[in-house]
C-alpha cells in the first residue's frame, strides 16, 4: 500500500510578499512532483490578500525521498512586486511535514474477521455453510459484510474492498476537518540557512 505524507507551505505571519513567495514556490514544487511522476493532491489552500499570493497550502504527497529536500526555510530573493520603494529583497516561507491523525496502513491485528451463515435466497446449501463474511475494524468500529457469493474466499475479498473504501472515506473526512491553523500558529520561520533559494519573479532556483 502506498504511503503518503502531508506537506505544508506557509508564509507564517510574514508580509504579503511572503504569501507571494508561497504561491510561486508551491508551483515549482508541483512541477517537480510532476517531473518525477509523484502522486499528489491538494488538501487545503488559503489565498493571500494580494494577486498571486497564498498564505498556506497543504499537499498530500506519495512518499518519496525528494520531499525531504524541501523541508525547512525557503528563501525568495526579489524586490517587492507590490511596494515599489521597499528596500527589503529577502522573503521567507516555511515548508514542513504535518502529521495528521490518519492511519492508512492496514494492520492485521486491527481487524476481526468473522464468518456466518448467509440468510435469504440461495437454497439449503447457503443456509448450512458459513460463507458470509463480516469484518470489524477495531480502531474505528467500522463494520462491513459480504454474503452474495457462495464462496467464502470471494466474500472475503469483497469485504476487504468495502473496508478499504470505508477507511479512505474516513481519512478524507479527517483531512477536511483537521485544523491546520494550529500548526501555522506554532511555526516560526528562521531567516538563516534556507534549504532552497529562489530569485526573481520567475522563481528561478539557485
Amino acid at each position: 500500500m502506498k504511503k503518503y505524507r502531508y506537506i505544508l507551505f506557509t508564509s507564517g505571519r510574514g508580509p504579503a510578499e511572503c504569501s507571494m513567495a508561497v504561491h510561486g514556490i508551491q508551483r515549482k514544487f508541483k512541477k517537480e512532483l510532476d517531473r518525477y511522476e509523484i502522486e499528489y493532491s491538494i488538501v487545503k489552500q488559503s489565498l493571500g490578500q494580494v494577486y498571486n499570493s497564498m498564505d498556506t497550502i497543504v499537499f498530500k504527497v506519495e512518499d518519496n525521498k525528494i520531499l525531504d529536500s524541501w523541508l525547512g526555510t525557503i528563501q525568495w530573493i526579489c524586490k517587492s512586486p507590490i511596494r515599489k520603494f521597499h528596500k527589503r529583497k529577502n522573503w521567507y516561507l516555511k515548508c514542513c511535514e504535518v502529521k495528521l491523525p490518519v492511519d492508512e496502513k492496514k494492520k492485521d491485528d486491527d481487524f476481526i474477521v468473522q464468518t456466518y451463515k448467509a440468510s435469504g435466497p440461495g437454497g439449503q446449501h447457503r443456509n448450512k455453510v458459513e460463507t458470509a463474511v463480516r469484518i470489524i475494524h477495531k480502531s474505528t468500529g467500522i463494520i462491513v459484510t459480504a454474503s452474495k457469493s457462495r464462496s467464502k474466499l470471494q466474500n472475503l475479498k469483497i469485504a476487504h474492498l468495502k473496508m478499504a473504501e470505508n477507511l479512505k472515506d474516513r481519512n478524507r473526512a479527517l483531512e477536511m476537518k483537521y485544523n491546520f491553523s494550529e500548526w501555522e500558529n506554532k511555526i516560526e520561520i528562521e531567516r538563516g540557512k534556507p534549504v532552497k533559494v529562489f530569485y526573481s519573479e520567475k522563481f528561478i532556483e539557485l
